[in-house]
């Protein structure tokens, strides 16, 4: 199956997912893997606590595609008066620090499940990566909204925006989405506490070195989610994620630990 058949399928999921009455059953908010509220790699509309003035989110996630090395991802995510978030998180490479990425979000319309929001992100690289030559900036817009999929609770979200590369001395950009949604699984079964959640971009976690190759092509990233601990005062989420599936050179898996607390 190709990406662009990938792409299309996901499509169809956010179209089915729109038709129905929306709802926040199948949300639930998780970290990405460069720290902002969202799916695996695509930032979504909402942030990390929408019932607090103040929410405060730490994690820490991993990523290896084959060989003796993975990427190390501590994050956090800071949520300010329900509607903004400041999220950042460090990637080593080994045991090199690679890149810092700071961004941060507004929400500017929530109504339920749906949700609209301005956000961007800048990326440090280290200079035992190429330093001030390959630093770059991304502005997207993110509209996230619920539904049902499969009869099964859904929250769908479309991320597009702009991304800014520096590299030997020139200043390049491109075109950057993101699609992908969260959907609770068997919630008969489950009581909402495991979710599927999926993405497809032609971003990655950061832009270079990136154990998720997207590149131009894209990559399809899914996997589980799930929520043991769901609270007004607390939250805990676990990821566990295939990533690059459809690349037979870049497939590999993701496993990732968030929780936090509102004040």
């Amino acid at each position: 199956m190709t990406k662009r058949t990938i792409a299309l399928v996901v499509l169809a999921a956010l179209a089915a997912g729109g038709v129905f009455a929306q709802t926040s059953a199948g949300a639930v908010n998780g970290m990405t893997l460069n720290g902002s509220t969202g799916l695996i790699v695509v930032p979504d509309a909402r942030v990390g606590w929408e019932r607090a003035k103040f929410g405060l989110d730490l994690g820490y996630g991993m990523v290896w595609n084959g060989g003796d090395e993975m990427d190390h991802l501590p994050r956090f995510a800071l949520s300010l008066f329900q509607k903004a978030e400041v999220y950042g998180a460090m990637q080593f490479d080994g045991n090199d620090v690679a890149n810092i990425v700071m961004g941060g979000k507004f929400q500017m319309f929530k109504d339920g499940a749906a949700a609209v929001a301005l956000g961007g992100d800048f990326e440090i690289l280290s200079e035992d990566y190429g330093g001030d030559d390959n630093d770059s900036a991304k502005f997207y817009l993110a509209a996230t909204y619920g539904g049902e999929f499969f009869n099964m609770p859904a929250v769908t979200t479309a991320t597009i925006g702009w991304q800014m590369l520096e590299g030997t001395g020139e200043i390049s950009s491109q075109f950057v989405y993101g699609m992908g949604f969260s959907m609770s699984l068997f919630p008969s079964v489950f009581k909402n506490y495991v979710f599927w959640v999926t993405d497809f971009a032609n971003f990655s976690y950061v832009v270079f070195p990136s154990r998720v190759n997207s590149g131009d092509r894209g990559a399809f990233n899914t996997g589980v989610r799930i929520h043991p601990i769901k609270d007004r005062k607390f939250n805990l989420v676990i990821d566990v994620i295939g990533t690059d599936l459809l690349d037979d050179g870049g497939r590999g898996l993701a496993a990732s630990v968030s929780g936090g607390m509102a004040f």
